[in-house]
């Protein structure tokens, strides 16, 4: 089996509230064939070490400013700890003076990415810890821990989730995951979010994640963004757009790089799923890649399949064409805000009939999500 591309995340900790630097840094990082999953400002450590656990990284990248190190580090440390991952080595960088340097060390961090580090020696320093992690991994999973991750995740614990999810993207034999999950296992709703770059898909899918924990439900989801046709490497940056609802304790949520599969999913999405099914969510959220018209994949998958639209985005004609539109359960007009928005519902109805719901939402206010979460929860499956 090919390698499989280094994963690290990358949070800002603290009330830093600068990103510019971090992202160049995850570009850099994903152009040299690296996933790379952003997780947005003013993370706190518990937030940082949840992602890192939940995304089961190679490496956990935190960046400092005005020498919150000092005191945030050994927190991060901490709440490693407490999900049973300090093993999981972490990388420092931000403005990280030479006399902080021991100190740093003795708190355990890995690696310091000081400020004159060339790009070319940071990400050979990330790509070293990272072959160390992944040997350490497979290490576990030949004496025995893969049972253990089994049987963890069905217990619903985070960190045995992750690294089980690792273990069925990069690892795993197809007889091997045959064996290890039921398709008809734990009855979670498994909704599909899919349609266009810049429709919003991530930032409804966080004000939906809010409102189901509202309600009580434990959610899951599985955000599938595009890998790089030449390099191999992505920007996973769906956690920045959901991050005030990602840290909730009610939620567990994974990145996945597509790599080179086609119709807006992943090689393994679809063992992904019954990986997460099996640890008892109540609701799983698929996020498609930016999908085009005959990107249906998640069909297969998802029941709610959910389309979500926005004004101005085409014309009559687009709806008429086959595709998408024709296998979607719900269709949601997302930004309804702008102007249009009741012309599109009208052409909706008038062109694709009134048998499925459209709803209007506008994500970056949370209004329509009710309703919304009101239609994924009521829909029948066919």
């Amino acid at each position: 089996m090919r390698q499989p591309p280094t994963r690290i995340l990358l949070a800002k900790v603290g009330l830093d509230g600068h990103d510019r630097g971090v992202k160049v840094l995850a570009r850099a990082l994903r152009d040299s064939g690296m996933e790379v999953i952003y997780t947005g400002l003013w993370q706190t450590p518990a937030t940082a070490a949840k992602a890192a656990v939940e995304e089961d990284v190679d490496v956990l990248g935190a960046s400092f400013h005005s020498a919150a190190h000092t005191t945030l580090v050994p927190v991060i440390m901490s709440e490693l700890a407490k999900h049973g991952r300090a093993d999981l080595p972490v990388a420092i960088g931000g403005i990280i003076p030479s006399v902080d340097v021991p100190a740093m060390k003795q708190a355990g961090v890995a690696a310091i990415l000081e400020t004159e580090a060339s790009m070319d020696a940071i990400i050979t320093s990330l790509n070293d810890l990272a072959a160390t992690t992944r040997v350490a991994r497979a290490a576990a999973a030949a004496n025995g821990k893969l049972e253990s991750w089994l049987a963890g995740a069905k217990k619903g614990e985070r960190a045995a989730l992750g690294r089980l999810l690792t273990w069925v993207e990069n690892d795993a034999s197809d007889e091997q995951l045959k064996k290890a999950f039921n398709a008809n296992g734990p009855g979670a709703i498994v909704v599909g979010m899919t349609g266009a770059p810049g429709v919003g898909k991530s930032t409804l899918i966080g004000r939906v994640m809010r409102e189901l924990c509202a309600r009580g439900k434990r959610v899951g989801v599985l955000a599938v963004d595009p890998a790089s046709p030449i390099t191999g490497g992505a920007l996973l940056g769906d956690r920045a757009r959901m991050t005030q609802s990602a840290g909730a304790d009610g939620v567990f949520l994974r990145s996945s790089a597509s790599r080179g599969e086609m119709g807006g999913l992943a090689p393994r999405t679809g063992y992904m799923i019954e990986a997460i099914r099996s640890a008892g969510v109540d609701v799983l959220i698929i996020e498609t890649v930016g999908a085009g018209q005959n990107d249906v994949t998640a069909r297969k998958f998802a029941s709610p399949l959910t389309l979500l639209l926005m004004p101005g985005a085409g014309d009559d004609l687009q709806l008429e064409k086959a595709g998408i539109t024709e296998v979607a359960d719900i269709f949601v007009i997302n930004k309804a805000d702008l102007p249009g928005a009741d012309r599109l519902e009208a052409q909706i109805i008038d062109t694709l009939g009134s048998k499925r719901p459209v709803v209007k939402t506008v994500a970056s206010h949370g209004e329509g999500v009710d309703r919304l979460v009101d239609v994924i929860l009521a829909h029948k499956k066919g």
